[in-house]
């Protein structure tokens, strides 16, 4: 008897089991809400209206938008300054990022450019010249390479 109750819940179980690890990974992937999309389609939503109510305000003249109930507005000299000063204030970000850079890089003559005082710098320098210029295929000790090393291995 109760190897029958035992072969019926093993069956059971098989029975409801997926089919394919295709189907598996099919209805583990249905269970979750792709909340992230949805918001994405949201913002999509409501910028395209925005940007239509934005165009309407902008080409519609005064009486039309008066006979729509509209009229309380901003003056339509803000429809070319707003996105004026907008696009001037992403411009004036892109100058002022590439002058703080240019600014904070050495100068070409500047020590700065080869080494500085994270520079992890061969011990030996006459083992070294020999370990990374003589060994075809050997792979060196992680470090920097001083500017004499390489000059010297390159152009002699």
């Amino acid at each position: 008897m109760s190897s029958m109750r035992h072969e019926q819940e093993s069956v059971g179980i098989l029975e409801s089991r997926p089919s394919s690890p295709s189907s598996a990974a099919g209805a583990s992937m249905m269970a979750k809400t792709p909340t992230f999309e949805y918001y994405g389609f949201v913002v999509y939503l409501v910028s395209l209206t925005t940007f239509a109510v934005y165009l309407l305000w902008a080409y519609l003249p005064d009486p039309v938008l008066e006979a729509a109930g509209i009229t309380y507005y901003p003056e339509r000299y803000w429809a070319l300054a707003m996105p004026a000063w907008w696009m001037s204030a992403v411009a004036a970000i892109f100058l002022f990022n590439m002058a703080a850079n240019m600014y904070h890089t050495p100068l070409l003559n500047s020590i700065n450019n080869i080494t500085d005082l994270q520079s992890l710098l061969p011990r030996e320098m006459n083992c070294a010249d020999k370990f990374f210029c003589d060994e075809v295929g050997g792979i060196p000790p992680i470090g920097d390479l001083p500017i004499s090393l390489v000059n010297m291995c390159l152009y002699q």
